[in-house]
């Protein structure tokens, strides 16, 4: 759920923190809930983030951390999206879980009111959560039998409900620009690579670079994309 913390990869206690759960928390199990979010591979023990050295020194009267080899200073937010934090770790994690756990999407005036912060807070937190999100998908592949879809959102102008103002939407005289072309891949029993392309045509060429090398792709479309389903065999598939 809160993949967006590190690069390492998330035990499963991680992934069902669920925003009841943090909600109950205080502030010292959140800070230990953090610590087990950020470092799962070692089970909450710190790791530099600047060496990745194991061995450090634990100050008794601040929460911080030294690295027994590099001398480096952190933190448990160091290095993650929430460095150099104002908000208390509790706070944080309740931002995670209500953000993500969105199926439709948080607008930043609901979760400042749903953190009782002010709007400029959660209108940056919830783009660095978007940016981390993001950047989960850089250089991601899939392979197997994969679908392709899209779907265009936004751009048509919005006259007054009137008859004689009624406008042909579909036409590009009515249309402002802006509008864009979401196109997902999904991976039968895999993962789902997302893209933003101004037209379904544009998007023909970028969506063979995230294929896995070595494979191929038959394609079966209706239209530039449609609904498109992909069968990316091995090699050893194809040569037989």
């Amino acid at each position: 759920m809160v993949s967006c913390l590190s690069t390492s990869s998330l035990s499963a206690k991680a992934r069902s923190l669920s925003l009841a759960k943090v909600a109950r928390l205080s502030d010292a199990e959140a800070y230990q809930t953090f610590k087990l979010v950020r470092w799962a591979a070692t089970d909450g023990d710190p790791v530099c983030p600047r060496c990745g050295c194991v061995a450090v020194y634990t100050y008794a009267t601040r929460k911080l951390f030294k690295c027994k080899a590099c001398n480096h200073q952190f933190s448990v937010t160091s290095g993650t999206i929430f460095a150099s934090r104002k908000l208390s770790i509790r706070d944080y994690l309740l931002a995670i879980a209500i953000f993500v756990n969105g199926a439709k999407g948080h607008s930043a005036l609901q979760l400042s009111r749903d953190l009782d912060c002010q709007y400029k807070t959660a209108f940056v937190m919830a783009h660095k959560i978007r940016e981390a999100l993001a950047s989960e998908a850089n250089g991601a592949t899939v392979s197997g039998e994969v679908e392709v879809d899209g779907a265009y959102f936004g751009g048509h102008v919005r006259p007054a409900n009137n008859k004689i103002n009624r406008r042909d939407r579909r036409l590009a005289e009515h249309q402002t620009g802006k509008r864009r072309v979401v196109v997902i891949m999904r991976e039968r029993g895999g993962r789902t690579l997302p893209f933003v392309f101004k037209s379904e045509d544009a998007s023909v060429v970028t969506i063979a670079r995230p294929v896995a090398p070595g494979q191929y792709r038959s394609c079966r479309r209706s239209n530039a994309l449609g609904r498109s389903t992909c069968a990316l065999p091995d090699e050893a598939d194809k040569s037989q």
